[in-house]
C-alpha cells in the first residue's frame, strides 16, 4: 500500500477496530497519505474467543454483521472494484461475502500451506474468491494439488525494502549485542530469526553447533523469535545434551532484527517447506550469506552457490558442513553476500511487487468487464488504476 503509485491503484483500507494491533495500524495508516482508511468492529480476536461457548462466539460476531453491511456500503460509495484480504479465516470469508454483496472482484492472499488446519471459512473463501494470490510457486502448486483451479491462482512474491534493510546504515544497538550475550568480539557468530517452531530449523542449527563443537570451539549461535516456553525448553535441553549450552543464546522477539543481522557472520535458516522465506530475503538484503534448505519456496529465491547455500532438509550434518564451508572461505562469503543483496534489490523490491499486483488487478478487472456480474459493471472505471 505504501509503494503503489497513483496510476497503479487507489487504495482504501477497512480495518478491525477490535484487533489487538488496531492502535498500531492507525499509526501506520496515518503515515500513508495516499491511503484512505476507516476502522469498524469486525469481530473480537480469535484468541479471545478460544475458550468461549458456541453461543458466546456467535454473540461476539454480532457487531461484525452490522459492520459488514457498512463495509458493503463503503465499497459502493467509493466505487471500489477489488477487495483484497489475507488468508485468515475471518478475512477470507468476509472478502467473499462482500464480493457477493457488491459484485467487486475478491482476492484471498495466501501466505501459508493449505492443509487440515485451515478452517471451513478459509476454504470456502478461497474456493469462491475471484482469484488467489500465492506468495510462491510452491504454494501455488500446493493449492492446485488441493483441488483449486490453477487459472485463478497468481504467484505474487513478497518484497523487502532494501533502503530499510541496508547494511551500510549505522544502528545504535548493534555495538551492545555481543556484550549483551557475552560473545567474544572475534568469535564466529551465526543466527536465525524465526518463530519457535521445530519446522523452522532451530533444532538442526543447534545440533549442527554440537557437531562443530570441536572444530569450531568458538562458534556462537543466536536464536531470535518469540519465546514459546515448552519449545524453548526442548531447544535448551538439546543444547545441553550437545555440549553447547553456553554457546546457544536466545534473543527473543525483536521489533528490529537489523542490528543482529549486521552482527551475524552467517544467517542459517534451515526451515523445511518454507512458503517463501521473508526472513531469508531480509538477511540477503543485509548482504549476509544465507544457509537454507533447498525445499519449499526458497529455491525460487536462492541460486545455490551464487547468492546463498542450499542444503538438505532435516539434516544437521548438512547444516554443519555448510557452516564449515562458508566460515572457511571469507571471499566466497563476501561475494555471496554481495550477490544476495543484488538478488533482493532486482527481484524482490516493493516497486516490483506493486507493479506485479497492479497488473493482476487490471487483468482481473478487465476479465470482470468482459463478463459483468451484478454490481461490477457499474464499478468499472477507465481512468487511472483500479480502486481496491
Amino acid at each position: 500500500m505504501a509503494n503503489f503509485v497513483p496510476d497503479e491503484a487507489e487504495v482504501f483500507v477497512v480495518s478491525n477496530s477490535q484487533a489487538a494491533d488496531a492502535d498500531e495500524m492507525r499509526i501506520r495508516l496515518a503515515g500513508m497519505p495516499n491511503v484512505s482508511s476507516t476502522f469498524l468492529p469486525l469481530g473480537r480476536p480469535a484468541e479471545a474467543l478460544a475458550n468461549k461457548s458456541l453461543l458466546s462466539k456467535a454473540l461476539a460476531y454480532g457487531p461484525s454483521v452490522a459492520s459488514l453491511i457498512k463495509v458493503a456500503a463503503f465499497i459502493r460509495r467509493n466505487r471500489i472494484q477489488i477487495i483484497h484480504s489475507t488468508d485468515r479465516p475471518r478475512d477470507a470469508s468476509y472478502v467473499n461475502l462482500l464480493g457477493h454483496m457488491t459484485g467487486a472482484v475478491s482476492i484471498v492472499h495466501m501466505h501459508s500451506h493449505l492443509g487440515d488446519y485451515h478452517t471451513l471459512p478459509t476454504l470456502w473463501g478461497m474456493r469462491n474468491a475471484t482469484a488467489i494470490f500465492a506468495i510462491s510457486d510452491y504454494i501455488r502448486d500446493g493449492l492446485v494439488r488441493m483441488g483449486l483451479k490453477l487459472e485463478k491462482i497468481h504467484t505474487t512474491y513478497n518484497a523487502v525494502d532494501t533502503d530499510h534493510f541496508d547494511p551500510q546504515k549505522e544502528l545504535e544497538s548493534r555495538q551492545s549485542i555481543r556484550r549483551q550475550f557475552g560473545i567474544p568480539e572475534k568469535a564466529p557468530l551465526v543466527g536465525i530469526a524465526a518463530r519457535m517452531n521445530p519446522w523452522k530449523g532451530q533444532i538442526e542449527l543447534i545440533e549442527a553447533a554440537s557437531l562443530l563443537r570441536q572444530s569450531h570451539a568458538d562458534l556462537h549461535v543466536i536464536i531470535l523469535g518469540s519465546n514459546v516456553p515448552e519449545v524453548r525448553a526442548d531447544f535448551e535441553k538439546r543444547a545441553r545434551e550437545g555440549g553447547v549450552a553456553d554457546r546457544i543464546h536466545f534473543g527473543g522477539f525483536q521489533n528490529d532484527v537489523r542490528p543482529f543481522l549486521q552482527e551475524f557472520d552467517l544467517f542459517v535458516h534451515p526451515s523445511y517447506g518454507e512458503p517463501f522465506g521473508l526472513a531469508i530475503t531480509e538477511a540477503m538484503a543485509m548482504r549476509k550469506p544465507v544457509i537454507a534448505c533447498g525445499t519449499g519456496g526458497v529455491p525460487e529465491i536462492i541460486t545455490h552457490g551464487k547468492d546463498g547455500w542450499l542444503v538438505e532438509e532435516r539434516s544437521a550434518k548438512a547444516v554443519a558442513a555448510a557452516i564449515t564451508k562458508l566460515l572457511n572461505d571469507p571471499e566466497l562469503c563476501r561475494q555471496m553476500g554481495y550477490n544476495a543483496r543484488e538478488t533482493v534489490r532486482t527481484r524482490f523490491s516493493p516497486r516490483q511487487q506493486c507493479a506485479a499486483v497492479a497488473q493482476q488487478y487490471k487483468s482481473l478487472v478487465a476479465e470482470a468487464r468482459r463478463k459483468p456480474v451484478g454490481y461490477i459493471s457499474s464499478l468499472l472505471r477507465t481512468d487511472g488504476g483500479p480502486r481496491c
